[in-house]
């Protein structure tokens, strides 16, 4: 599976990067590519509704980044792929 790897800052001087990375990793392929931020360290408002409204799913997550979406109310939509792959794995 695609892998996009996520800049270890997504603050709004990150935004239009984040959202052309975005935009070219989707019309890459027909499958949907995961989003990897084992590097993130930091989650803004505004890079985060871009990652909403990429609809694509977080694979790899730094506990900083996973913090982030917990307090903004979003990790179980964007962790789900692999909380049901973990769920599956009895793990």
């Amino acid at each position: 599976m695609a892998m996009i790897t996520l800049p270890q800052r997504l603050d709004t001087s990150a935004a239009d990067s984040l959202k052309t990375l975005l935009l070219e990793g989707t019309e890459q392929g027909a499958r949907a590519p995961l989003l990897d931020a084992a590097g993130v360290d930091y989650v803004g408002g505004l890079c985060l509704q871009l990652l909403l409204a990429s609809g694509l799913k977080v694979g790899p997550c730094s506990e900083k980044a996973e913090e982030a979406f917990g307090l903004f109310g979003v990790r179980q939509r964007l962790l789900e792929r692999m909380d049901e792959k973990e769920a599956s794995h009895g793990g």
